[in-house]
């Protein structure tokens, strides 16, 4: 046993608390935030902006080889990072997004069996799922949502206004606290879940594909 499949469940448990945070921050910035938190808005609307593209990291890293892993894919989402980055001010949203690709691609540092393999399949194919889902809830019901504290007024008086905008979710910030509430409590659940049921039943997640 190596030690990537050693230390697992603290790894996915880690992610659980981790998304839990992301889940705390966000309704707090959507519901009270201070004039000076406009780069924390900012580095969270600009993060799940990108979150579809990251959700299939998991399983890339989990079928390819890892020195595939290692020597493209790790790069690749370097460079990815650092483009993210460049977007906003200080080096927040380069910290936060290679704590969640650290996170799904652990796979990469180390060959495991193939239980743990099966399982970051289904814990990447059930977060897609999840991300349809809430972005469905979202585009539904983006004409209900309430403002809460992040009026027109607080984002200009705080200088989000004056910030790069680069789609939906940066434009409307109290629509990617919305998603990020829903998409992240969701992806913490089903990663508790899955967690625990390869605890109890590892043979099982041997057959899964």
């Amino acid at each position: 046993m190596n030690f990537i499949e050693k230390y697992d469940n603290q790894f996915a448990f880690t992610g659980v608390l981790f998304n839990l945070a992301l889940v705390i921050q966000a309704y707090l910035l959507w519901s009270n935030p201070s004039i000076n938190d406009a780069d924390k808005i900012y580095t969270i609307a600009i993060l799940i902006s990108f979150e579809f593209f990251m959700i299939h990291s998991g399983v890339f890293m989990a079928v390819f080889s890892r020195k595939i892993s290692l020597y493209i894919f790790f790069p690749l989402y370097g460079l990815f990072a650092l483009a993210i980055n460049a977007m906003a001010d200080g080096n927040a949203v380069l910290y936060l997004y290679l704590i969640v690709v650290f996170q799904r691609m652990r796979f990469a540092f180390s060959d495991v069996n193939k239980g743990l393999k099966n399982k970051a399949i289904a814990f990447s194919t059930y977060a897609v799922l999840i991300w349809l889902f809430a972005i469905g809830i979202i585009m539904f019901n983006k004409n209900n949502l309430p403002l809460n504290a992040l009026t027109e007024d607080f984002l200009t008086l705080s200088g989000y206004r004056d910030k790069h905008s680069i789609g939906a979710f940066t434009d409307t910030p109290h629509i990617a606290m919305a998603f990020c509430i829903i998409y992240y409590l969701l992806l913490a659940l089903t990663e508790f879940n899955l967690t625990r049921a390869y605890m109890k039943y590892p043979e099982r997640f041997n057959k899964m594909f």
